[in-house]
């Protein structure tokens, strides 16, 4: 996928210098028809229109205007059909890349028993999105419980994101009363920062519409609190109305780029849901985002442990790694030193009171190994140390 975003790229630079070449090669050729006309005028008004000589520049303004006018088709088709193979190879590279037998990894059964934990998981989804109606309709056709109060709790902030992003006036009064009504919560979740980024962005906001005398009131009222925490960021602040007559060329310029408004909103979103005992991401969005990329990879392995009539024997586990980004890593994935395994809830790490670890199902295999009387009171060698353990003295160790 990362490759067809690459050439997707490649392709949109050569698409805009290729427009740009053929508009200047028709610019060229008006201008050389435009010239043309004025000679030929010029001549007219000028000369005898029935001499030898008048003719002969008329000629010569004719060939001069065809040879232009060639010139500027010639680049044209050129730089058009250069555009077209490139575009006709991106189209073999989309074909190539989503030509996925998906009947090879389908499962049918996969959620027999679990379809109303995933209506459930849809339900959410549409009304996390902001998408009320369409949640509401979706309760109704798979005869679900449409929950009244998280739908209130979404609506409430749905509508107080909307305020803050909204041009020009950005409402941040919702905002704050929500994160100062939550503020125990909010420091409890160790999302205190979040109130006075709020703060922050009012006392921005009053700077900016030329209110500094406001703007330091307000300053005065909220940010005290916050001093023993944000104190550094506080008297950076105050610097402000140094520059308040041109915020544009000051040093605080980066603080009233538009992009500010998104990320507040994204913040409070965020801790929102949070507070909500929600990820602050659909889980239905980011389980179908890494499906996405793990698909390619899962059908390519498939075709091949098919071709030469393997089965992937593990349960509940992919035949390989897939890469996926930082952003969609939720925890700690655990390999197996000894197996090779990736831990599960039914094979969970285990640590020994040495201090390795290895994976549950591993550690029975080394007990189980263990001959009568080789080692006395049932005793075993770790893999990797010299260190003696017992079954009943391994820890789980939770990741």
């Amino acid at each position: 996928m990362d490759t067809l975003i690459r050439n997707n790229e490649k392709l949109a630079k050569h698409q805009a210098g290729a427009s740009q070449k053929v508009l200047n090669a028709v610019d060229a050729a008006l201008k050389a028809l435009e010239t043309a006309r004025k000679q030929l005028s010029d001549a007219i008004t000028t000369g005898d229109s029935n001499s030898d000589s008048n003719a002969s520049h008329k000629e010569l303004v004719a060939k001069t205007l065809l040879a232009q006018v060639e010139r500027s088709q010639t680049t044209s088709s050129e730089q058009l059909r250069e555009l077209y193979t490139n575009v006709s190879k991106y189209g073999k590279l989309v074909d190539k890349t989503f030509k996925l037998d998906l009947g090879a990894v389908a499962e049918s059964r996969a959620f027999e028993d679990k379809r109303e934990v995933l209506a459930q998981t849809i339900l959410l989804h549409f009304l996390r999105e902001g998408d009320f109606d369409t949640a509401s309709r979706f309760a109704m056709e798979a005869k679900l419980q449409l929950p009244e109060d998280t739908k209130a709790q979404f609506e409430e902030m749905y509508s107080t994101v909307a305020e803050m992003r909204l041009a020009p006036r950005h409402e941040l009064s919702s905002a704050i009363a929500w994160a100062v009504a939550n503020r125990r919560r909010l420091e409890a979740a160790d999302l205190a920062q979040l109130e006075f980024a709020l703060h922050r962005l009012r006392f921005l906001q009053l700077v900016e519409g030329g209110q500094s005398g406001d703007a330091l009131a307000y300053a005065r009222e909220w940010f005290p609190r916050f001093a023993t925490q944000q104190l550094a960021e506080i008297e950076h602040l105050m610097g402000i109305f140094i520059y308040a007559r041109r915020l544009g060329s000051s040093p605080y310029a980066a603080l009233f780029g538009e992009r500010r408004w998104e990320d507040g909103a994204h913040a409070f979103a965020s801790a929102f849901c949070t507070l909500l005992g929600l990820a602050s991401a659909s889980p239905l969005s980011v389980t179908v985002a890494a499906g996405a990329r793990a698909l390619p990879v899962v059908c390519k392995v498939s075709g091949l442990l098919r071709d030469k009539r393997i089965e992937w024997s593990q349960q509940n586990e992919l035949p390989v790694e897939v890469p996926l980004p930082d952003a969609m890593r939720f925890h700690s994935v655990f390999a197996c030193p000894v197996s090779k395994e990736q831990a599960t809830r039914d094979n969970p790490p285990m640590m020994m009171p040495c201090g390795h670890v290895v994976c549950k199902a591993s550690l029975d295999k080394l007990a189980r190994g263990v001959r009568p009387g080789s080692i006395a009171s049932g005793r075993f060698k770790c893999p990797y140390c010299p260190g003696l353990s017992v079954l009943s003295d391994a820890r789980r160790v939770y990741f």
